[in-house]
């Protein structure tokens, strides 16, 4: 073998494992975004939906969702040895931490049965830096008012950080008779159902006209799953060119075989048989291509300046001011993730694929 060929061939391989990670690191990004962000309509007015807390909490369960009051920035201190630190407090529902996909390295989310005393869950950044060393029961002091830590949850990755503020989130219950107002119901995504449908069963549920931005973000996880799709679409189109080209060749040299008929006949019986492969092939590939209808145009799939405008539009939405934790600045930054790491990888595939073809065929 020449040492070209060698050459070609570890090329290819190289190619190919960088290809790999990156196929490897969307398919995670994917993955995590579902297992960070709920996969829920989120309903959000920072002015305040017109119910409160305690009025949605008993609805929650027959409704299908969860509620948060506007949150303040408070001081979080260990009553022990009064240290203080600056965090930011929500008062939820008792199912919130289910919706938000809350994940916990000690206890649970508080329960319906805390209502009558304070309780709260806290990250594990701020357990780590006020009770550091200390095992057993926690008490927290949120603004001067004794609070029972009832679970701590897990910190969130790099994406969600950069999709947040820096600040620690701390969860609370909130008594019966608080008048809190919602900022946001976290409602269940129905596939076969828009979210604009799912908002008004919910404001039937409840009894209350509900007015607010809302974001899908059920939509977006499929949209994760599709973009990763997407991805090993782009990617076996390789193969299928690859087909054509042999099947033009052969075709070809079919049509210019003038003297040996039988020679002919196999060469245009490749030819036909590799393109018959290539269609059959492609047909599969588009079973891949699975993009939520709601982020297509609605009269030319091929109107590439709308995907312009919805690139810009994730943009924007990345570079703006967010919420404390707005899980639509969170999505963004996970779909850009993966965007990026399969433009990398798709070339890497073909150059690896190409190498390697060069470095077993070539002579």
């Amino acid at each position: 073998m020449k040492t070209r060929n060698i050459r070609s061939l570890i090329c290819g391989v190289i190619c190919l494992s960088f290809s790999a990670f990156f196929f490897f690191g969307a398919a995670f990004v994917s993955g995590d975004l579902k297992n960070r962000t709920p996969f829920a309509i989120e309903l959000y007015s920072p002015q305040g939906l017109e119910v409160s807390i305690a009025q949605a909490s008993p609805l929650t369960e027959r409704g299908g969702f969860a509620a948060a009051s506007p949150g303040e920035k408070v001081q979080a201190a260990d009553g022990a040895k009064g240290r203080s630190v600056l965090a930011y407090c929500q008062m939820t529902t008792a199912n919130y931490g289910a919706y938000a996909n809350l994940q916990f390295s000690e206890g649970q989310y508080f329960s319906d049965d805390a209502s009558a005393e304070h309780a709260a869950v806290i990250p594990e950044s701020l357990s780590k830096e006020l009770f550091a060393g200390r095992s057993g029961k926690k008490t927290l002091y949120i603004n001067g008012t004794e609070f029972a830590v009832c679970g701590v949850y897990k910190d969130d990755g790099v994406l969600v950080q950069l999709g947040s503020a820096k600040l620690p989130v701390i969860y609370r219950n909130g008594s019966e008779n608080s008048d809190a107002p919602t900022e946001h119901l976290l409602i269940g995504a129905d596939a076969a159902k828009t979210a604009e449908q799912q908002v008004q069963e919910t404001a039937v549920t409840m009894r209350a006209p509900l007015e607010g931005e809302i974001k899908d973000l059920g939509r977006l996880h499929q949209l994760g799953d599709s973009i990763l799709l997407l991805g090993f679409f782009f990617a076996g189109l390789w193969f299928i060119l690859r087909l054509c080209i042999f099947s033009y060749q052969k075709l070809i040299a079919a049509y210019e075989c003038k003297e040996h008929t039988s020679q002919r006949g196999f060469q245009a019986f490749l030819g036909a048989g590799a393109l018959a492969l290539a269609l059959f092939g492609f047909a599969l590939l588009l079973q891949l291509v699975r993009i939520p209808a709601v982020y297509l145009p609605e009269n030319n799939i091929f109107d590439f300046p709308y995907y312009g405008r919805q690139i810009l539009r994730g943009i924007q939405q990345m570079n703006t001011d967010c919420r404390i934790k707005d899980f639509s600045r969170i999505c963004a930054f996970y779909l850009c993730a993966e965007t990026v790491s399969l433009i990398l990888g798709v070339p890497l595939f073909w150059a690896g694929c190409q190498s390697l073809r060069w470095g077993f065929l070539d002579k």
